[in-house]
């Protein structure tokens, strides 16, 4: 069995990985959030290993979870998906790991804060309901203009280094400037991720624009955080889809 501490191996990829001062795994918080319910986000997802909760996800058909690439430590048996609750500790659907595909350019481009986004392929199918639905993905090099207001949503400290929330949150951000087509930046000094849990959902009227990636931590005058932007690696996750069939 494997075994170590996953939210330190995650800290660890920051601190080696990246220049900025940056939060990125279990411990991260909304702020300027309020409690929400699964049935306003069906789609999101908590992976879980035996410590618990670590990292969000989002369910984009009826047997495959998007996530954040570093997210995913160990392989597929040392962690599992719970699908279908507001509160991540009671479990809901459990489900097992078929496989994982990390983009080929995670760790390998020249910004390690690219290319963060990850395919996790479930052993079983999820039975839909109205607290478990899928996301929808937008169409190839879709542009977020700035300024647009998105929502998202994870499980967060009560309080700086505190305890997770045992409830889902979510809050509103606004696009920011970006000179990255790979990356959409959000949030202000009022409400964002400081850091929402990582591999989470930024949502848009019901799709997934973008996968929590990284943030600045819970203080005014940070730069805003940065999202996976999904339209860009549309056609990649079509191709990674059909290499499972």
């Amino acid at each position: 069995m494997l075994i170590f501490n996953r939210n330190v191996m995650i800290l660890f990829y920051v601190l080696l990985f990246t220049n900025v001062p940056i939060y990125a795994g279990r411990h991260f918080r909304i702020f300027g959030g309020r409690e929400t319910s699964i049935e306003k986000h069906p789609w999101i997802v908590s992976l879980q290993d035996s410590q618990g909760h670590f990292c969000g996800g989002s369910l984009i058909n009826d047997n495959t979870v998007l996530t954040a690439a570093h997210c995913i430590i160990g392989d597929s048996d040392s962690f599992h998906v719970v699908a279908g609750t507001s509160r991540w500790a009671d479990k809901g659907s459990t489900l097992k790991i078929k496989n994982i595909t990390k983009h080929d350019k995670w760790m390998t481009s020249r910004s390690k804060l690219e290319y963060d986004i990850a395919i996790i392929k479930l052993a079983e199918k999820v039975k839909f309901s109205d607290k478990i639905k899928t996301i929808l993905l937008p169409e190839q090099d879709t542009k977020v203009p700035v300024d647009t207001t998105l929502v998202v949503a994870g499980w967060g400290n009560i309080k700086e280094n505190g305890p997770l929330s045992s409830i889902l949150k979510e809050t509103t951000v606004s696009v920011t400037e970006s000179d990255s087509e790979l990356l959409i930046y959000a949030g202000d000094k009022k409400s964002g991720v400081c850091s929402c849990d990582s591999g989470g959902p930024l949502e848009l009227n019901g799709t997934l624009v973008g996968i929590v990636s990284f943030g600045p931590g819970c203080f005014e005058n940070k730069p805003p955080a940065g999202y996976t932007n999904v339209a860009y690696f549309r056609g990649w996750i079509k191709k990674t889809l059909e290499s499972y069939e």
